[in-house]
């Protein structure tokens, strides 16, 4: 099965070399996203198609992007 984030960001169409703003992919994935991302999460985790460890991995990459959000954007 196709990693649906990875082929939202332009999966291996994506140009070499240069830098990209995967900002405008981002907001256009958010919007499509349908239901709640935590129970679709945790049915990943119950049925095996994720580990504890990528579920682990992933929080901490959202951890981390939310920590960066909060020191640009004004409060």
């Amino acid at each position: 099965m196709a990693n649906p984030f990875f082929s939202a960001m332009g999966g291996s169409n994506r140009p070499q070399g240069g830098s990209r703003n995967l900002a405008p992919a981002l907001l256009q994935h958010i919007q499509g996203f349908q239901g709640n991302p935590m129970e679709q999460l945790q049915s990943k985790l119950n049925s095996g198609e994720m580990s504890q460890q990528q579920y682990n991995q992933l929080r901490g990459m959202a951890e981390n992007i939310v920590r960066q959000m909060m020191g640009v954007l004004p409060h």
